[in-house]
């Protein structure tokens, strides 16, 4: 699942590997009975927003029971029965009660029966929800007026949500699903339509073929007003199906997965299994989650699907493809081996996060994927180096705290970022065959972590599961120290210890760690050791001169160079290779703002990036300048910092100027974006006047900007837009042509620096006028700039803006919008809006944002002075 959220446990860890979470602290279902084969008829009534349904479910009974308990979460069942399988015997009513605290429904039999096989019957109606969970409904405007379609979202917990079930990864079954839905409406499942019925009164009754034998979270269906383009690609019917008329918008999706299909086919060593798949767009927004790895029927928000010539930028097409690759990997990693619980999601994630860049880089070297996915482990560290942070294995017990492991930066960047390490280490080769084994071995079944590490090992002269253990089951963030180095005969000799960083001490009790690192001189060859502990490691390198650790900057671990090791490093900037660049300049600034480093370090080195440096190094380059320029806000020094960073930005700017060039790289177009709306935040007055006559021109010939050029003219005028600019911004929103671009342009209405503007945007959102599934965008796009102000909003709106939120995000979407606060008061306001309204064990991300703005007071109290006295 392409997903954004936090997480909510802290696993205080030692060096030893720890233990996995006790199995009877899990809330989980009995095991006595399990399912077999799930036979579903549904019947939804779009409009009235409730549906009717009924399930036969082939069950196990693996010791004598008088009760059945599953799982069922707003869902009424009129009737329940159970009959025997073998024998087949006449059904006999069951009663069923509900415990809503654990959503469970449990059947009392009256009698106990014997092992075997037996068949469960119920009839049930439950509800059609408004936001993106269990079973829901998006609408949207046409030409002739407001549709409707519907979709399920099921992952982690909310198939109990659509039909009575197992709705645990490791209760898998086989399902078919039959549904009743309007004649001319398309209904979509994982499987394709096995026959169709004609009905009277406009209706169809479609029936789907068998599932594989898959978890109850992969399950979906959908229908609507839809069109599907699709071709065979390694004799698989591969489809993007669309509300009508976005059609022309689906074919840059096709031609990815018909690129990625027979990649993965090949690298995973199993073809894939069903006959078709669909990738399924759905218009709006989610707070928690852009895509979902549904069997053979991915859905994804519009946003991370569709490319509308006219409106989508560079930046789109490359999250288009990577968002693509992510799922489509979910289709082996997660669908055909799933993990046996949620301790163990990130077999899911951090497994696609990494293989979705692998493929994109095979397809697309010259976007430079590994380089841009540096800025992602970064923010991983970040995190991972603050109170709050969790390992990758992290104890899940129940509903709640499975929710709130799908996080970003743990879960799939520093699960992404550890797999690289591994994979580097090991040897891509080594490490193929590895998952070729664990696929071959575990199709249709569940697994843990150590299944992997195991298949893994299997003859292997570089065993993994001790550097895997370390970094998967502890938190934090290795660091390794360049002690001393010296040169003798054309060899530097190198003297290594393995430490901690942490931007606070206490985020984790996690000390060592069995680091793989690669050493190499500027031009040499490189060399490999592991690096463990406090006791000196010597690794001699060929070659004298500056000497690079995580040479290549494939490992998860920060370099702490000695004082000369980073002069030379910093005197040779311009001659390191690009990733060596960026892994500089990302722990050089980190280490700077912990003051374990003079800031001046990394002032420094903002002077020495060439203004020719690859265009990955320049966007992060302009990403750091904008951070430590936030980091200023409001006080008096700003202006003087502003000047350096213009004076930086400004001959790069003059270099790759406004315009594309036809058959340039692609992230130079990234890069000019970046630097204009960078040089806009700055305050540059040339900018800001060129932006506003673009938007003169465009508003009135929309065709003088491509659409890079759109995008960054919409965004310059919208942040730094007077009332009048806001205005007109809101009349292009209500006129938006599809529903693409008015979820773009309601954000940037929210986007404003202008306070007023800001709350009429906010108080805009919950007025009814934009689409439900893009009011939590909006108030978040106000928090960036407005943290305190939309928190405020928010809580004092709490009853109007918690239903348009999914159940699951609610507990890590209102901490998120503190997370450029610097003012400790607000950690107070958090902590009064928790108690009232987020439980005790929900409230990670609550401590995380906490950290996170002690953080950012810090720097502005300690570090900013630092800065103060470099600039003068």
């Amino acid at each position: 699942m392409a997903r954004y959220c936090c997480c909510l446990l802290i696993l205080a860890l030692a060096q030893a590997v720890p233990a996995k979470p006790a199995l009877d602290r899990r809330i989980v279902l009995p095991t006595a009975v399990t399912p077999d084969h799930y036979r579903i008829d549904i019947v939804p009534d779009a409009a009235g927003l409730t549906f009717k349904g009924s399930v036969q479910i082939d069950v196990t009974v693996h010791q004598p029971t008088s009760r059945i308990v599953l799982n069922s979460a707003d869902i009424v069942i009129d009737s329940a029965a159970l009959s025997g399988a073998a024998p087949p015997g006449a059904p006999q009513p069951v009663a069923v009660s509900y415990d809503q605290s654990v959503q469970t429904a449990s059947f009392e039999l009256g009698h106990t029966i014997r092992p075997g096989t037996y068949t469960l019957s119920l009839v049930y109606h439950g509800k059609i929800y408004q936001q993106a969970s269990g079973f829901f409904a998006l609408d949207y405007d046409t030409p002739t007026g407001k549709a409707r379609a519907l979709f399920t979202q099921f992952e982690n917990s909310d198939a109990r949500r659509f039909v009575p079930c197992w709705d645990e990864p490791s209760r898998k079954a086989t399902f078919q699903l039959t549904a009743t839905v309007p004649a001319d409406l398309m209904p979509l499942s994982n499987m394709p339509i096995a026959s169709t019925q004609a009905l009277p009164g406009g209706l169809k009754r479609v029936q789907f073929g068998q599932s594989p034998k898959m978890s109850s979270y992969l399950l979906f269906f959908g229908m609507g007003d839809f069109e599907r383009v699709h071709r065979t690609v390694d004799g698989v019917d591969v489809g993007v199906v669309v509300k009508r008329g976005d059609a022309g918008s689906a074919g840059y999706a096709l031609d990815a997965a018909a690129d990625i299909l027979p990649y993965y086919n090949n690298y995973f060593g199993t073809p894939y299994p069903l006959p078709k798949l669909d990738l399924i767009g759905g218009p709006g927004s989610s707070a928690f989650f852009g895509a979902m790895e549904n069997w053979g029927a991915i859905f994804y928000f519009e946003r991370d699907l569709l490319i509308d010539a006219r409106i989508s930028t560079e930046s789109d097409r490359q999250n288009v493809y990577v968002v693509v690759a992510h799922e489509m990997a979910h289709q082996w990693f997660g669908d055909l081996v799933t993990m046996a619980w949620w301790d163990d999601l990130w077999l899911n994630e951090g497994f696609a996060s990494w293989m979705e860049s692998k493929v994109t880089d095979h397809f697309h070297p010259e976007w430079k994927i590994w380089l841009q996915t540096l800025g992602d482990k970064q923010t991983a560290m970040q995190t991972d180096s603050r109170v709050g942070t969790h390992p990758i294995i992290t104890p899940i017990y129940d509903v709640l705290q499975a929710s709130g492991a799908f996080d970003n930066n743990i879960t799939y960047f520093k699960g992404a970022a550890v797999i690289r390490t591994l994979e580097s280490y090991l040897g891509e080769d080594a490490f193929r065959a590895g998952v070729r084994r664990y696929m071959r071995d575990h199709a249709y079944g569940n697994t843990v972590t150590d299944d992997l590490w195991s298949e893994m090992d299997q003859g292997s002269s570089r065993p993994i599961t001790q550097i895997a253990h370390d970094l998967t089951l502890q938190a934090g963030v290795p660091m390794v120290n360049e002690i001393s180095a010296s040169c003798a005969d054309r060899m530097t000799t190198l003297s290594l210890t393995q430490g901690h960083y942490a931007i606070d001490a206490d985020s984790t009790k996690a000390r060592i760690w069995h680091v793989p690192v690669i050493v190499a001189t500027l031009g040499g060859a490189p060399e490999s050791t592991v690096v463990s502990g406090t006791v000196a490691r010597s690794v001699q390198v060929s070659g004298c001169g500056a000497t690079i650790l995580n040479a290549g900057q494939s490992a998860y671990f920060r370099s702490r160079y000695s004082g000369a090791g980073l002069k030379a490093l910093t005197d040779s900037y311009a001659s390191l290779a690009p990733a060596d660049q960026l892994g500089l300049l990302y722990d050089t600034s980190s280490l700077a703002y912990v003051g374990d480093q003079p800031m001046a370090g990394f002032l420094d080195l903002t002077k020495k990036v060439p203004v020719d440096a690859a265009p990955e190094v320049l966007s992060a380059l302009v990403g750091l300048l904008q951070r430590l320029d936030t980091l200023y806000d409001g006080l008096p020094r700003q202006a003087q910092f502003r000047d350096y960073a213009r004076g930086v930005l400004n001959p790069i700017f003059a270099r790759v100027g406004w315009d594309n060039i036809p058959g340039e790289n692609g992230n130079i177009a990234i890069l000019r974006a970046g630097l204009a709306q960078a040089l806009g935040q700055f305050g540059d007055p040339a900018v800001l006047a060129k932006a506003s006559q673009r938007f003169a021109s465009y508003l009135t010939d929309p065709s003088s900007l491509d659409a890079d050029a759109r995008r960054t003219t919409l965004s310059i005028v919208g942040v730094h837009a007077d009332q009048a600019t806001w205005t007109q911004l809101h009349s292009m929103a209500r006129s938006a042509k599809t529903e693409l671009e008015r979820g773009e342009l309601y954000d940037l209405l929210a986007a404003s620096e202008d306070q007023g503007l800001a709350q009429q945007a906010l108080e805009l959102a919950l007025s009814g006028e934009p689409p439900s599934t893009i009011v939590s965008n909006m108030i978040y796009s106000a928090a960036q700039r407005h943290p305190e102000m939309a928190f405020d909003f928010t809580v004092s709106h709490w009853q109007q803006i918690a239903p348009v939120l999914e159940p699951s995000v609610q507990a890590h979407y209102v901490p998120s919008l503190l997370d450029t606060g610097s003012d400790l008061r607000l950690n107070d306001k958090l902590n009064a809006f928790a108690a009232l309204h987020i439980p005790a064990t929900a409230r990670q991300d609550v401590h995380q944002t906490e950290a996170i703005v002690r953080y950012r007071t810090m720097i502005r109290s300690q570090r900013l002075p630092e800065v103060d006295h470099w600039l003068n």
